[in-house]
């Protein structure tokens, strides 16, 4: 490449502006975003940007793997004990009397049963139909001293919410209690942090998860500290706000009333907290020194002002990835007095309303709550939770990295659950709907020592997963099996859309997360995903830029096809197979987005190139040879090259002569008559038509597209085109036109190739030495009475397939060097007439060489009894006799000199 090529402006225009630099700034771009994308992934976000959409396109693509993976075993100690349809028509019209359902979980019990974790909450108290006769009562101003103290009594005898109560206190260390959260809130900042854990410990709630006896063990090292003092003065603060309130509105006269007045009191907690620090600065200030910090050990706590403390705890405090929720939902005081432990069932839903993960643990403020499962898990086992939380500066916030489960009797690590950084757990799903056992509460409530479960199970017949019902014995059923307890009869129970199913039990996905923890069959991620992911992308997309840059439009989609293929076998085999996930959408969608790019830019660039190669080369090849060069635009360099190919020239005998005795109008329909069907031929065996020359035609063959047996192809065309003279000759009889016949040279050897011509007008076409001496040979058939010459070039190649003979040396005009030519007879063994005067003709012709003209002319004379009209046996028989009567010159070499072209 010459240095001018370099430094021009239009080269390095092609160079960037090219398949391959395209596909590099693809690459790149991608690698580039990934970086992007792993900074948010996993965290919900509104921001539908290219890296939220390829997130959800990631999330799609779990659940195509699970379903092409198909439902797996499932733990054998799990089943879920549900409201069904069978248990409605047993017990009536849910919601049932508590009572009802405390002696089914005294039931389940009495069996054996190892855990109940209830995906249910009875947060409101049952509706006591002796309190409403006391109420009716009291309002009719009938209820006496005496009548309310009997009431009171069949009051407590007929309270649900005690019964049930009484259950839960009996069998504590056995019952998870459900809870949820009715508002998630938004990352905030350290100063409503701080109050926001303020008001959580000033709620009901609160005290009801102090009584946990598994508590979830957060190891979070970023918490500041906070001064007695000022948690002191801020809890005095939002006391006095809530006492304002409540004077203010006043005693409730209705429930209606005091759910007002509650709300009211949130609210306003909320909005002070929203700027606590900021609206009590001065106040605070004022009692700093005398106030706070004399409570302070000064040489720990040595801030002299509020400002300084205030500056000091802000860039100490983090935002923290943990989900966090405002209100907590529990059961109502009656039933939970005794309750020890307590798991919430959140429903944790991606962008497109699929559940594919569970929140190990969220939070309000700095206390910690876990999920339903994870706590049946830990009560089930006497195990103990403890997350762990770190900083990381991409995020700039506090995230969970690891989740230790411990033995509560020993103190060892039994396993960690690999959470994300929120804490959540990707979900292993087992499959559809009924993977797990499901027992019915009609089977629970009855006294029959029997139970129709239904389960999915495995058909081997059939290597499908189908639904049965199965009899069990319940009392061997039950016996240590962990229940979530939940609903599923249709219109009471909460649909979820899940990987395997649209219409999935939401109780199910918590026994898919409780069977993650007991299998030990997590999904996993690698942690250096973010690392590894840019670099392999970098890499792939590189080399499959180079490969399709100049792979073919075939080439380029099967080698795309074989990269997704290839990503997707890796990972089921390495990957997802082995319960790793990493995010393949990444190098499907460079994949992808390359073909189609690449793809599109050379639709755009090549198109017109191509039609131009199109309209250029149909006018002088078949449209089969153009397709082949439009396949491959390398199978053509124009501009001139030197090309090994066969050269034919196809002349009409007497043409002038047949023109002067037609008019100009029938002499253009007979040269179109011929000329038309002899370009077919040509077409028909790869030819390349160079021109036409008044009634002549040259083509070549082996060019534009190569191929070695281009000599052999010509050798077929000048016979078929021999074949068709003779019909056509007949058609000219019939119609009266002149009879005309034809001369045919064919040369094999080098020539020049291209377009050829001035810089305004250029043609296709061949020059050289081995063209010229093709179209000597066509001239040469007049001297032989021959229709079809070859050079001993062009016999070489084709001696093998077809029958020639030999007909002289000669030295063409223009020529030093003799050439022998040769007659072209036919493709295969000729008929056994031609063959018996072909070998009279060669032996006559090896004793002419010789000398032997007497022998030679017995020879020829018998190749001319065989075909009386063979012009080449008549012209030797001639030379014969003349060199009989005067033989030539002690130097004759046999050479026949041409006189004219």
């Amino acid at each position: 490449m010459k240095l001018s090529n370099l430094k021009s402006w239009k080269f390095w225009l092609s160079f960037f502006i090219s398949p391959m630099a395209i596909g590099f700034v693809i690459t790149l771009t991608t690698a580039w975003l990934t970086i992007d994308y792993y900074k948010i992934a996993g965290r919900k976000t509104d921001q539908q940007n290219l890296v939220s959409l390829i997130h959800t396109a990631h999330q799609k693509s779990i659940d195509f793997r699970l379903r092409v993976r198909g439902p797996r075993p499932v733990a054998k100690n799990l089943a879920l004990l549900t409201v069904d349809e069978r248990s409605l028509e047993t017990v009536g019209r849910w919601p049932w009397s508590r009572e009802v359902l405390a002696k089914a979980v005294e039931n389940a019990f009495k069996h054996g049963a190892r855990v109940l974790a209830f995906d249910i909450i009875f947060s409101e108290p049952q509706l006591n139909p002796v309190q409403v006769l006391e109420d009716r009562a009291r309002k009719a101003g009938k209820l006496s001293p005496e009548f309310e103290s009997n009431l009171n009594a069949y009051k407590s005898e007929l309270d649900s919410d005690k019964a049930l109560g009484a259950v839960f206190t009996k069998h504590a260390d056995k019952i998870v209690a459900g809870a949820f959260s009715d508002g998630k809130t938004p990352q905030v900042n350290p100063d409503t942090e701080f109050c926001r854990d303020l008001l959580f410990k000033r709620q009901p709630q609160s005290k009801q998860w102090d009584k946990e006896e598994i508590l979830i063990a957060v190891n979070d090292p970023y918490l500041p500290y906070l001064p007695a003092g000022l948690t002191e003065t801020y809890n005095a603060v939002l006391e006095a706000r809530e006492k304002d309130i409540r004077d203010h509105f006043g005693k409730p006269k209705t429930r209606g009333d005091q759910v007002n007045l509650e709300s009211k009191i949130v609210i306003d907690a909320h909005e002070t907290c929203e700027g606590i620090f900021s609206q009590f600065r001065e106040e605070i200030n004022a009692t700093w020194k005398d106030g706070i910090l004399a409570q302070e050990n000064p040489k720990e706590f040595s801030f002299a002002s509020f400002e300084e403390w205030l500056a000091d705890y802000q860039s100490k405090t983090y935002p923290n990835a943990v989900e966090s929720v405002e209100m907590w939902r529990l059961n109502t005081p009656t039933i939970s007095a005794g309750t020890k432990h307590t798991g919430h069932f959140n429903t944790e839903q991606d962008s497109d309303g699929t559940i594919r993960s569970k929140a190990m643990v969220i939070r309000t403020g700095n206390t910690y709550f876990p999920a339903l499962s994870l706590k049946a898990f830990l009560v089930a086992n006497n195990f103990n939770a403890s997350p762990s939380l770190t900083y990381n500066p991409a995020s700039q916030s506090k995230e969970i990295s690891e989740f230790q489960i411990t033995n509560n009797e020993t103190g060892d690590t039994v396993m960690r659950i690999p959470v994300d950084s929120q804490g959540k757990l990707l979900l292993n799903y087992a499959g559809p709907q009924t993977m797990y056992p499901y027992l019915s509460f009609a089977d629970l409530l009855s006294d029959s020592p029997d139970a129709d479960i239904e389960q999915r199970v495995f058909d081997k017949n059939t290597n499908t997963w189908n639904i049965r019902p199965i009899k069990v014995k319940k009392a061997e059923f039950i016996k240590d099996k962990i229940f979530i307890v939940g609903a599923t009869a249709t219109g009471i129970y909460d649909l979820r859309v899940t990987p395997f199913q649209e219409n999935y039990p939401g109780a199910e996905t918590h026994l898919n997360a409780l069977d993650n923890m007991i299998s030990k069959n997590f999904f996993r991620i690698v942690p250096e995903e973010y690392l590894y992911m840019p670099v392999i992308l970098a890499v792939l997309g590189l080399l499959l830029s180079v490969v399709l840059a100049y792979a073919g439009a075939l080439a380029g989609m099967i080698v795309t096809m074989a990269a997704l293929l290839g990503t997707y076998f890796v990972d089921q085999k390495f990957f997802f197979g082995q319960g790793i996930v990493v995010t393949i959408i990444w190098p499907f969608f460079l994949v992808s987005f390359l073909y189609v790019a690449l793809t599109f830019y050379r639709y755009l660039t090549e198109e017109r190139g191509k039609k131009e190669l199109r309209q250029t080369f149909s006018k002088y090849v078949s449209p089969a040879i153009v397709d082949e060069i439009l396949s491959d635009p390398k199978n053509i360099e124009l501009g001139g090259k030197k090309v090994h190919l066969t050269v034919m020239f196809s002349d009409v005998r007497g043409f002038t002569t047949i023109s002067e005795k037609l008019d100009p109008r029938a002499l253009s329909d007979l040269l179109n008559s011929y000329l038309t069907p002899m370009t077919e031929i040509v077409f028909k065996n790869r030819g390349t038509l160079d021109k036409y020359m008044g009634d002549a035609i040259m083509a070549f063959f082996g060019a534009p597209i190569t191929y070695k047996d281009h000599a052999k192809h010509a050798c077929r065309c000048a016979l078929q085109s021999l074949q068709k003279l003779f019909e056509l000759q007949k058609e000219f009889e019939k119609k009266g036109l002149p009879i005309i016949d034809l001369g045919i040279g064919l040369n094999t050897g080098d020539v020049s190739v291209g377009n050829m011509g001035s810089e305004t007008v250029r043609s296709y076409t061949v020059m050289g030495d081995a063209v010229n001496l093709a179209s000597r040979l066509e001239g040469i058939n007049k001297e032989y009475g021959t229709r079809i010459i070859l050079s001993e070039m062009t016999y070489s190649q084709v001696k093998d397939s077809f029958v020639c003979r030999e007909v002289d040396w000669v030295r063409v005009k223009g020529k030093v060097l003799p050439v022998k030519i040769y007659e072209l007879i036919s493709e295969g063994q000729p008929s056994a007439q031609v063959t018996e005067m072909l070998k009279h003709f060669d032996q006559g012709y090896r004793h002419y060489h010789e000398k032997s003209w007497q022998k030679g002319l017995e020879c020829f004379s018998k190749a001319l009894d065989l075909n009386p009209i063979d012009e080449v046996s008549k012209l030797y028989i001639e030379r014969c006799q003349e060199f009989l009567a005067a033989p030539p010159d002690e130097g004759w070499d046999g050479v026949f000199v041409m006189k004219t072209k």
